[in-house]
């Protein structure tokens, strides 16, 4: 893929959260699309562990400062963040002027992508340069939408407008219909790699499972209590829980037969969810949007915030799949014994909402900004 002669060639810096994988892998598709396209990528994120990923992928990367903003209740207090950013705020500040430096040395950009992270807005003002979002979570800032349960939007709207005061332009990844009457927002489908979209899908009476942590909110209930399910009521099926491998220790010991405990292992989870009946999970965007482009139905066990619950809710309230605050038995049976009209209902919804591939759509909008006012360096490799 080239560009065409009347498009110059684009320097573009991507933000990236640090905080799970979900984000590193729907801005590493991007990044690759557009280098791909000839335009010159850099990352900034937050962990050498993403800072690692980025460079293993042929990316300048670099470690920003993600600063500690916690929910207490539904919001965000000036107190509680002072309090769990005092120490490492003077850390996090040499950090971001050291960033400064780097972009001044290896070349300020046409234009800053921010997913999430208060990094590159702050480098887009303090460079001038246009500021454009790609994520999924500005929906609960452009969007009034409703609490769900004791859930409430207001902390993810807050931590919005905390890291990214203002964009250009917002593109928010939706795997269900939504729509703004902001002009600068548009909604898009999800940022799915290649590898998933191509992997082969099958069914089988196997399904497949992965639960994280989120503070002190671990998998192992969810674990032992969807073992014991299948255990005692569906025996002739398989089961495959994928785990970190801090968890795996303490896990293992719930698995026999055709029940089996695993790493997580990115590849391999994904074509296990490609073969399997169904999946369960906790309600991440990015592995529900997967696997519905991988044409299968998902279980939700939400964490406690509102993210995990909106995401649950429309998705049961779609008929995608199902959702419970914990593991039930009636809940998990119910979601097997639907699980071939779900799977039909997911088919189908990936059709008509998921089947273009958004990444045009994000290239053609940078590619049509006006050229930068002052001169952009090369940015070197290093």
């Amino acid at each position: 893929m080239t560009l065409s002669g009347n498009i110059r060639p684009l320097s573009v810096i991507i933000g990236v959260n640090g905080i799970g994988m979900g984000h590193s892998v729907r801005q590493s598709v991007i990044a690759q699309y557009l280098r791909d396209r000839g335009h010159s990528v850099r990352i900034v994120t937050n962990g050498s562990a993403r800072v690692e990923y980025f460079r293993d992928l042929g990316f300048p990367a670099w470690d920003g400062w993600m600063p500690t903003l916690l929910a207490r209740a539904d919001r965000i207090y000036a107190s509680d963040a002072v309090r769990a950013n005092l120490l490492r705020a003077p850390v996090g500040f040499a950090k971001h002027m050291r960033l400064r430096q780097i972009i001044r040395e290896t070349g300020i950009p046409d234009v800053f992508i921010t997913d999430y992270e208060p990094n590159t807005p702050r480098l887009a003002y303090h460079f001038d340069r246009p500021l454009i979002s790609v994520d999924q979570q500005s929906k609960y800032r452009h969007l009034d939408l409703p609490g769900v349960g004791t859930y409430a939007r207001t902390a993810d709207e807050q931590r919005l407008r905390h890291f990214a005061p203002r964009v250009d332009r917002s593109f928010i990844c939706s795997y269900v219909p939504l729509e703004a009457d902001d002009r600068k927002v548009e909604f898009i489908a999800p940022v799915i790699p290649d590898s998933v979209r191509s992997t082969q899908v099958t069914t089988e009476p196997v399904a497949t499972a992965y639960f994280s942590r989120y503070f002190d909110h671990g998998p192992e209930d969810s674990v032992r209590n969807l073992i014991a399910v299948f255990r005692q009521y569906v025996p002739d099926r398989a089961l495959r829980i994928y785990v970190q491998p801090t968890e795996a220790e303490k896990l293992r010991r719930y698995a026999d037969g055709k029940i089996e405990i695993r790493f997580f292992d990115r590849e391999a989870f994904i074509r296990d969810m490609a073969r399997s009946e169904g999946i369960f999970s906790n309600a991440g965007f990015n592995l529900i949007s997967e696997a519905f482009v991988l044409g299968k139905p998902v279980h939700l066990i939400p964490l406690p915030t509102y993210d995990q619950h909106w995401c649950a809710k429309v998705v049961h309230e779609a008929e995608l799949g199902t959702s419970a605050p914990r593991v039930d038995g009636g809940a998990v049976l119910d979601f097997l014994n639907r699980s071939r009209e779900l799977r039909s209902n997911v088919v189908r919804h990936r059709s008509e909402h998921l089947a273009v591939d958004p990444r045009e759509r994000i290239a053609s909008y940078l590619e049509s900004l006006p050229a930068a006012s002052s001169p952009v360096l090369a940015p070197s490799t290093r």
